[in-house]
């Protein structure tokens, strides 16, 4: 069952000195209920706007995106976004638990979503940090606290933009893992858009391939490692490795065809 789907979107932005500057064509794709997709793109073709409509963060220019059915055209209550600046998207002015509460506080109360906050803060490892403000914290904790919050509001998806591309690269690979166990926990529905070939082969159960821009859909490439995966074996694989190869051949217009 398709969970998130996009229907031939275009977006366009208002070009004073000519016509429309076209940064998206066309592009359908269908992310399946509990799904694990990664977005893949040369640099600056539009993956990120990708992602911001499929959150009605930005209205498309023509075609339709949908989630369980819906038509949308502003944020849906199923899907969180997390965003790629950590350190813009926590509140320092809040400790880490009421961080992590924010989003469920006019909901559950600010006593409920403390206890909620605290339950999910021990799911991404940062029991005992509750009291703590996001600038006491290294920034691979501090993206850990924003994953908990998206967690908090007990989304069907999460979107999330290049979330690991601002942390050195062992905690790149201990956040990998750590959104690993969380999907399969929580069968969530995820739709990564990243610019790392191989964190995109190590998450993902498919890969959609954009070409430059505008952007449009280069291919669906069926991942078909087995799981669960580890982040280092995994990269180890002969599988990996030719999946890799080819995808950077694509990226780098380099293959046949």
């Amino acid at each position: 069952m398709d969970f998130l789907e996009l229907d031939a979107v275009t977006k366009e932005y208002p070009n004073r000195s000519g016509p429309p500057a076209r940064v998206m064509d066309q592009v359908s794709l269908s992310v399946r209920q509990g799904e694990f997709m990664a977005v893949l793109g040369p640099s600056g073709c539009g993956k990120s706007t990708l992602l911001q409509m499929a959150a009605g963060l930005l209205p498309v220019s023509d075609g339709t995106v949908r989630i369980a059915g819906r038509r949308i055209i502003a944020p849906p209550p199923e899907a969180v976004y997390v965003f790629q600046q950590y350190t813009r998207s926590l509140l320092p002015w809040r400790n880490v638990r009421d961080n992590v509460g924010f989003a469920i506080e006019h909901r559950l109360g600010r006593r409920r979503a403390r206890e909620v906050a605290e339950a999910q803060l021990d799911q991404v490892g940062l029991e005992g940090f509750g009291d703590h403000f996001p600038w006491q914290l290294s920034g691979g904790m501090q993206q850990r606290v924003a994953i908990a919050r998206a967690l908090a509001a007990e989304p069907a998806m999460l979107l999330m933009d290049e979330p690991f591309s601002a942390v050195d690269a062992l905690t790149r690979l201990d956040l990998q893992a750590l959104i690993l166990e969380i999907w399969a926990r929580r069968r969530l529905t995820v739709l990564l858009v990243t610019h790392d070939v191989d964190e995109a082969i190590t998450l993902a159960d498919r890969i959609a391939v954009l070409t430059r821009r505008p952007a449009r859909m280069a291919e669906m490439v069926e991942v078909g490692l087995p799981r669960p995966r580890d982040a280092v074996a995994t990269r180890e694989a002969p599988q990996f490795l030719a999946l890799r190869r080819r995808l950077l051949d694509r990226l780098l217009l380099r293959h046949d065809g």
